[in-house]
């Protein structure tokens, strides 16, 4: 058992406002180099082996699910709430994903031989899909310890090991493309290789700062409390993620390198809006138990800044569109329309967040899972509607119509909430 020094993370509004400067500065440049680096990856592999990267990365992100079990976000919840027990919640949750994560991973390395044949696809091979899942499994384990900083808003240090994790992941893909590297199982193993230095240096780091118990009685307590959050993780990952599995089965691997860096550069943007919602979360979780009334002021505020911070990334995003088929090569040339069909999806994902943040905050998390299954679920039938007839602009297209759906739901919960706030308990110094 591992102790750290327990202190109470202060939430005023100068903390707040040094936290969400300090994240987001952070998140803008790790997101800009693992764009970058996404986009040097598919300029050298070309998009036919692209989309086997792709593919195989999409395919164990959804499968890690079944480990995941959306527990950085109860984490930051919970955390944020009751920062007395964080190192245990955080032990506890560390255990149930190297636990569950092992016997995942050995199942799907079991599976991998058999998944094209049974999927009737060539998009996954079998030791590409291996060291994708040691990489997602790396990368949900790195998320949680980063998680446990976000919950005591200390998001200085958050940032300085996204940034570093995210430059040596882009230094080492500029050395693997110098060496005219054109497998996409080295880039891969990079991957691996940067996430698990990164994952035994912050788990030192918070050995320090935080530290680690793990109790059954908490495990049991975390998995009872798991389900809407594991159910709300698996829907958000559908939405932004099941058109590109649907276009891997339907139309092949080089469609899916096509579409794949262009709703990754979007995806990679959401980390900007997501820095605002990782701030002001676990600050609205607190303060719906305190004061209602301020913390409904805090929301609106959050609101306003998540709609500049999307419109401006929407539109920036536009006016780039053309210039990504310049950059990768003309095997790419359809992933620029797409790009600009998505861009409207930064300001919509935005907003999304904020109410995200709400539903959470005001413990809605059940409610959320079902604005997302709806969503999802008209995702689904539409990509399998639309994809084979309009291929990847149909899908894009899906993805947008997805978007506004989830955000309508979320508000309509949103606004409920807001019609029948919370009583007063007491004063927040936010």
């Amino acid at each position: 058992m591992i102790r750290g020094p327990v202190s109470l993370p202060r939430f005023d509004r100068r903390t707040i406002i040094t936290n969400i400067l300090a994240l987001f500065s952070g998140s803008v440049v790790a997101q800009g180099m693992t764009s970058l680096a996404l986009l040097l990856t598919a300029r050298q592999l070309s998009a036919d082996i692209y989309g086997q990267y792709a593919a195989s990365y999409v395919l164990t992100g959804f499968a890690s699910i079944a480990f995941n079990l959306g527990l950085d976000i109860w984490l930051l919840r919970e955390g944020s709430r009751k920062p007395e027990s964080l190192a245990e919640y955080l032990g506890s949750i560390l255990a149930i994903k190297l636990g569950i994560g092992l016997v995942w991973f050995v199942l799907l390395s079991a599976a991998a031989p058999h998944l094209n044949r049974l999927l009737n696809s060539t998009a996954f091979p079998p030791s590409l899909l291996r060291l994708s899942a040691i990489s997602v499994w790396l990368d949900c384990m790195l998320a949680s310890l980063l998680t446990s900083y976000k919950a005591r808003l200390a998001n200085k240090m958050t940032s300085i090991l996204q940034m570093s994790s995210r430059g040596a992941w882009l230094l080492g893909t500029l050395i693997l493309i110098s060496a005219n590297v054109v497998h996409a199982s080295s880039f891969m193993l990079l991957r691996v290789l940067v996430l698990l230095i990164a994952f035994v240096t912050v788990l030192l780091l918070v050995a320090q700062r935080i530290g680690y118990r793990v109790t059954v009685l908490t495990i049991r307590s975390i998995l009872r409390a798991a389900s809407p959050f594991a159910a709300s993780e698996f829907l958000a990952w559908a939405s932004m993620r099941v058109d590109t599995l649907i276009i891997a089965l339907t139309l092949g691997q080089t469609q899916v390198g096509i579409y794949s860096p262009a709703v990754g550069i979007v995806n990679a943007l959401h980390m900007v809006p997501a820095t605002v919602y990782a701030v002001v979360m676990p600050v609205l979780s607190r303060s719906f138990s305190l004061n209602a009334a301020q913390a409904w002021l805090t929301t609106r505020r959050m609101l306003l800044l998540l709609m500049v911070l999307g419109l401006i990334l929407a539109l920036g995003t536009l006016a780039v569109s053309g210039f990504v088929p310049r950059l990768l090569g003309d095997s790419y040339a359809g992933s620029g329309p797409i790009l600009a069909i998505l861009s409207s999806v930064l300001l919509l994902h935005s907003l999304t967040f904020g109410m995200a943040a709400v539903l959470v905050a005001t413990n809605q998390q059940n409610k959320r899972v079902i604005a997302q299954v709806i969503a999802v679920t008209l995702n689904i039938v539409l990509n399998l509607l639309i994809v084979p007839t309009y291929g990847i602009r149909g899908a894009a297209v899906v993805y947008v119509t997805t978007e506004i759906t989830l955000l309508t739901g979320y508000s309509v919960f949103a606004y409920r909430k807001y019609r029948a706030p919370a009583p007063l308990s007491s004063t927040d110094p936010i």
